[in-house]
């Protein structure tokens, strides 16, 4: 070999190495995040009715997905409609109306990015919490609520303002390709309650 490509043959193995260990970790990764969205789609959306070993496992689960998570997932911006896979809060936040009851929770993020609606939508029944998040730190995010509206039969009955928020706090971020080959947003955080949103990039 010449002196070029003895110099160019180790970094050029190593640029393989470390390509394919990427492609090994984003498999790994994306068997993970799978793995927590089957067992929240198992559950369902209202966490708090579940057994509390499967709470318990879920939540372990989660917990693995941090170091797999996109970095600063606070700052990133949010576009389009999150569908609610899986809420551990026993409040109206998961859906849950009454009885065996419970709505499809979404949430709508506007243009601005940091404006967003949380719904939830029970047949003709719909009531919208409006909402704005700012950033605490990377994986952080302020919610504070000032608006609610409920319509029912496309008609506000409800429309006010109110007062309230929160915090989210992110385990994990990130785009993945489900096994049927769709390309998903997920999205994983505390707040304090465990919830499952994912986003269909497809």
């Amino acid at each position: 070999l010449s002196k070029v490509e003895a110099f160019i043959s180790p970094i050029s193995n190593s640029y393989y190495q470390l390509s394919s260990l990427s492609a090994d970790t984003k498999v790994d990764r994306d068997e993970k995040v799978q793995q927590v969205l089957e067992l929240a789609r198992e559950i369902g959306p209202i966490g708090a009715n579940a057994a509390q070993e499967d709470q318990d496992k879920l939540e372990s689960l989660a917990k693995e997905l941090q170091t797999f998570s996109d970095c600063n997932p606070a700052e990133s911006a949010l576009k389009g409609f999150h569908n609610l896979i899986y809420s551990a809060s026993k409040g109206g936040s998961s859906g849950k109306l009454f009885g065996p009851f419970h709505g499809n929770v979404k949430q709508e993020f506007l243009n601005d990015e940091s404006a967003f609606i949380n719904s939830v939508t029970f047949g003709p029944f719909k009531a919208a919490l409006q909402a704005t998040r700012s950033v605490m730190n990377s994986t952080t995010n302020k919610v504070t609520f000032y608006q609610t509206k409920i319509e029912v039969l496309g008609q506000t009955v409800v429309d006010k303002q109110i007062e309230g928020g929160g915090v989210w706090k992110y385990l994990f971020m990130g785009k993945i390709v489900d096994k049927d080959g769709k390309e998903k947003l997920v999205r994983v955080m505390k707040t304090p309650s465990l919830f499952v949103l994912e986003q269909d990039l497809s």
